[in-house]
């Protein structure tokens, strides 16, 4: 586990960095910027979300088959964006990344490089997700008056999603390297992604 961890510290200390420039002033912008933009989302996300399941509720009979409906698409579209979003990741990071050639020359198991880069692609197609999920959740709960129970229960079910999506992911990117080249497999996923 401590060498996981150590394999995993450049990315720890890159991000703290990123955060640390000489222009504090541009890094405190752009942090504001951005922090803006993803606010003004998640307010949009929720009160679209919001909206839509108050009327759904106002439906008799129907109206909470909608919803779950509703949400049990909304869990699948972001399953499916889970999985193409980890399989780009994990060919980056396993097969198509500059510094594997450095890693690989390190006294490190084959194991634990595996393990830290996993850890990388599934935080890096994850976190969007889950940030953006919490309004959907949210709205779902305050509309059927839920407890805070139900709020744990998504949590964690978001988190097993993601974790299970990278992993179907991983399997998936190690069969079709054996028959296909990584860059290939790419370049064949952002086509069939943009179409």
């Amino acid at each position: 586990m401590n060498t996981i961890f150590t394999l995993l510290r450049p990315r720890i200390h890159s991000a703290i960095n990123s955060l640390r420039t000489e222009s504090q002033r541009n890094n405190r912008i752009r942090i504001f910027m951005y922090s803006a933009i993803g606010l003004i989302f998640w307010v949009g996300i929720f009160i679209i979300f919001y909206r839509v399941l108050f009327y759904f509720q106002s439906v008799q009979d129907f109206g909470n088959i909608l919803a779950m409906k509703l949400v049990s698409m909304i869990i699948m579209t972001f399953f499916a964006l889970l999985i193409f979003s980890n399989i780009i990741n994990f060919l980056t990071h396993l097969y198509l990344s500059h510094d594997l050639p450095l890693l690989h020359s390190l006294p490190v198991s084959a194991k634990d490089i595996f393990i830290s880069r996993w850890l990388i692609s599934t935080f890096d197609s994850s976190w969007m997700i889950v940030a953006f999920s919490f309004p959907i959740f949210l709205s779902y709960g305050l509309i059927y008056q839920a407890g805070i129970f139900f709020y744990l229960i998504v949590l964690a079910a978001i988190i097993f999603t993601c974790l299970l999506a990278a992993s179907l992911s991983g399997i998936l990117v190690l069969l079709g390297a054996v028959v296909l080249p990584a860059g290939r497999i790419r370049t064949i996923l952002i086509i069939l992604g943009v179409i």
